[in-house]
């Protein structure tokens, strides 16, 4: 047994270090609850905004590999077939809802990464 606590003592368990394998979350009072109530009030559109972020998410995931993938390329038929890839990219991504989603991706934390990427490599 541990000495200052009587629970019995766990191989690898130190009660003073557990926070450096799981630092504690710091989250503004009634933060947690705000989003719990927020999902049982609209599930749906808590629903919608999973689904939203999800979709951007992936969206941005694509970029990045490809334009990775266009950094790598030596030109020739490589190039043009990413060029093409990005475009047909493009042509999706500002097709779905009409837009909106085409604006909210842009308004997103990454995309200004993206956009510096595009901008460097002439895309």
């Amino acid at each position: 047994q541990l000495p200052s606590t009587g629970r019995p003592k766990v191989l690898g368990f130190s009660p003073a270090k557990t926070w450096l394998l799981s630092p504690p979350q710091a989250t503004a009072m009634g933060e947690s609850f705000s989003r719990t109530a927020q999902t049982c009030w609209d599930p749906e559109g808590t629903a919608s905004l999973v689904r939203r972020k999800k979709a951007q998410r992936a969206a941005i995931n694509q970029y990045t590999e490809l334009l990775n993938r266009l950094a790598q390329c030596r030109g020739g038929a490589d190039q043009e077939g990413v060029m093409a890839e990005i475009k047909r990219v493009d042509r999706e991504m500002m097709g779905k809802q009409e837009g909106k989603f085409w604006d909210m991706l842009q308004e997103h934390s990454d995309w200004p990464s993206i956009r510096e990427k595009r901008t460097r490599l002439q895309v």
